[in-house]
């Protein structure tokens, strides 16, 4: 655990609270990788009950910050989720770069399909399905660089979006940010009809900054400091 004090929390909102200081220490890395959070550990750190910091923890691990780990507790993954950052103007590149192959291949049943996948992830606005979220969202990318007609490329892409999967989960998490990016989806396959590829390369590298730009604007001074 940390030598540095934790933060005193009111008895208001202690779930929430404890959320944030958790969350706050494992962004800017005063939880280790591969470190274990400990229930009992962080509430007498803290000074409240186990049952807002097993709250909090159960959270953080939906979330994508916290690795559950069976009859063992909570765990910060491997990879710290701000070294995941640098992954992101790698897979925007190339996704771009597909999008740029794929658009003079891109059929009308294509289309069809990205607009029912679109539709589909609308549907499970605030359901809090956050897997079939990001699975739907991935689904939506694929159809488009599955028609670039280079498998290393897709392959690549598919790798890489893997890769960042614990981000995409803190992405789908919040409700107001799935619909950011059903509405950009929306406006690319507008653009896609109206065959202005100009515009749709420039939707997909703001869709691809989406999850990229939304994570340092929240933790912007973790990240910095």
């Amino acid at each position: 655990m940390p030598s540095s004090p934790w933060p005193s929390v009111s008895q208001s909102t202690l779930a929430d609270q404890a959320y944030e200081a958790i969350r706050d220490r494992i962004v800017n890395g005063e939880l280790s990788v591969g470190e274990f959070v400990r229930e009992q550990e962080v509430s007498e750190a803290l000074g409240v009950s186990r049952t807002p910091v097993r709250e909090a923890l159960g959270r953080l691990a939906s979330e994508g910050f916290l690795d559950r780990i069976p009859h063992r507790g909570f765990q910060v993954p491997e990879e710290a989720l701000n070294t995941l950052l640098e992954l992101y103007p790698i897979l925007s590149s190339l996704e771009i770069l597909a999008g740029r192959l794929a658009l003079s291949c891109l059929t009308d049943g294509d289309l069809r399909k990205l607009r029912e996948i679109n539709d589909r992830m609308i549907e499970r606005q605030g359901t809090g399905k956050v897997r079939d979220l990001i699975r739907l969202n991935d689904r939506f990318h694929q159809v488009i660089y599955q028609r670039s007609g280079n498998q290393r490329l897709s392959d690549l892409l598919t790798d890489l979006r893997s890769q960042v999967k614990r981000l995409e989960v803190w992405f789908y998490s919040d409700s107001e940010r799935v619909r950011d990016s059903v509405e950009h989806h929306e406006e690319l396959i507008q653009a896609m009809e109206g065959g202005d590829q100009d515009r749709v390369l420039a939707l997909l590298e703001d869709n691809m900054a989406l999850t990229y730009e939304r994570f340092r604007e929240e933790y912007a001074d973790e990240i910095e400091g």
